[in-house]
């Protein structure tokens, strides 16, 4: 996956709940949680989340062995149709490739498709003008409503600011 920006540097959030995660429901003890594109910044999240096996997963911002251990995990859940809830949140919108994103996204399809599990997707709109722009040292945003990365997956709907998509909507 080619991006001109890796947009590490708009990980700033040490301590605060991600917004997306206030839209999903209780999860059972010992579901599994990936969260693509987590940031550097994951203890926090992974504290509000008691039972729950947390995935981090983020390939500018995780060590290479966290990355690959959530992976695992993933690929199993796939192998034996675990539901597995995936979160991305605030990632996409900061991607400057077209080809990524849709990459992306097909990734997480293929993850809840394979799974029976949820997804939950946030962007940033920044100025909602759709002109996507550099905004600081390795910095992009897209400046997109998350109503332009429906498509992306078929079946899905938006609430409470939030792009939720499982295999039942997909089919």
């Amino acid at each position: 996956m080619k991006q001109t920006y890796t947009s590490r540097a708009t990980s700033i959030n040490a301590a605060k709940l991600p917004k997306v995660y206030g839209t999903i429901p209780a999860l059972p003890r010992h579901s599994l949680l990936l969260d693509y594109g987590c940031g550097r910044y994951t203890d926090h999240i992974q504290a509000a989340l008691p039972g729950v096996t947390y995935l981090p997963y983020d390939p500018f911002n995780q060590p290479e062995d966290v990355n690959a251990h959530s992976l695992y995990y993933v690929r199993l859940a796939m192998h034996v149709h675990m539901p597995v809830t995936v979160v991305c949140s605030n990632v996409l919108n900061v991607i400057d490739s077209d080809d990524a994103v849709r990459d992306i996204a097909a990734t997480i399809r293929q993850i809840i498709d394979a799974t029976g599990g949820t997804a939950y997707i946030t962007v940033y709109a920044g100025d909602r003008s759709g002109r996507g722009r550099q905004t600081g040292p390795d910095q992009y945003q897209r400046n997109e409503p998350i109503s332009a990365y429906l498509h992306l997956f078929p079946g899905a709907v938006i609430s409470h600011g939030a792009i939720i998509y499982h295999k039942e909507a997909s089919a």
